[in-house]
Formats: C-alpha cells, structure tokens, sequence
C-alpha cells in the first residue's frame, strides 16, 4: 500500500510543498480562531458562494506566483502587521484584505524565504552562514 499524503485540510501534517488552496484555507480559517478568537469568514460582499470562490480564485493565482513558502510567510507577516480601527466590525484581515490591501508585503515574504533558503543551502553545505553570523553581532 502507497504512502498518503495527509489529507489536503490538515495543513498542519502536510508539508508546506504539498499545501493547495484547501490547505491555505483551512489554516487561515484555523489560525484565524486562535489568534483572532472568531470563526473565519471570506472577505468581501456579494453571495457567500462567491466570496469563497472569488477567495480560493486570489489564492490560487497567489500560489502560482509566488510559491506556498511565500504566501505562508505573506500571511503571517499579514497577522503580525494588521491593525484596526474598528475591531467590532473588522476583528482580523480576511484574505481578499490581505491579497487585495496588504500586497506590500509580498516582497518582504518573498525576501525572508530567500534569505532562509540561503541559510539552508549554506548549513547544507557546510559553508559559514555570515549573514546568520551578523545578527549575532
């Protein structure tokens, strides 16, 4: 019998390479209960249908483009940067928020990966990680 991948809801036992649009989903809609205390609800107006359509639609163009290492980073750079001034009404970002209104901070995502894969590929390597060694100094 094969090796099965995790189911493709539980991005917790999923690698992040084999994440998808459900995957994403389900950790937003997951991590937006603990960090935000509330149930997850696609951003947007119009029939809920079509919220959740239009937001699995910018997820996948946002995969596509830049890889799931960098729309994960994305979303927590997202969480950590999200301020409100109306908590009541907007308690946390909804994804069509971040996609549409948070964009940039895409680049930044996109340079922290880089920058961890270059970690990796040099500890792989055995080479000195100077860029590790200067925030220690």
């Amino acid at each position: 019998m094969k090796n099965r991948k995790p189911s493709q809801f539980d991005w917790q036992a999923r690698e992040l390479p084999d994440w998808n649009v459900n995957t994403f989903m389900a950790y937003i809609a997951d991590k937006t209960k603990e960090l935000y205390g509330v149930d997850y609800a696609p951003g947007g107006t119009g029939v809920k249908t079509s919220r959740y359509s239009r937001e699995r639609g910018m997820m996948k163009n946002a995969i596509g483009q830049y890889g799931n290492a960098v729309v994960k980073r994305f979303i927590e750079i997202c969480w950590r940067e999200y301020r409100t001034n109306k908590p009541e009404q907007f308690p946390y970002p909804s994804w069509t928020f971040m996609y549409s209104c948070m964009d940039r901070y895409f680049p930044q995502a996109q340079s922290e990966v880089a920058r961890e894969n270059r970690r990796k590929e040099r500890k792989k390597d055995g080479g000195v990680d100077y860029e590790e060694l200067a925030d220690w100094l």
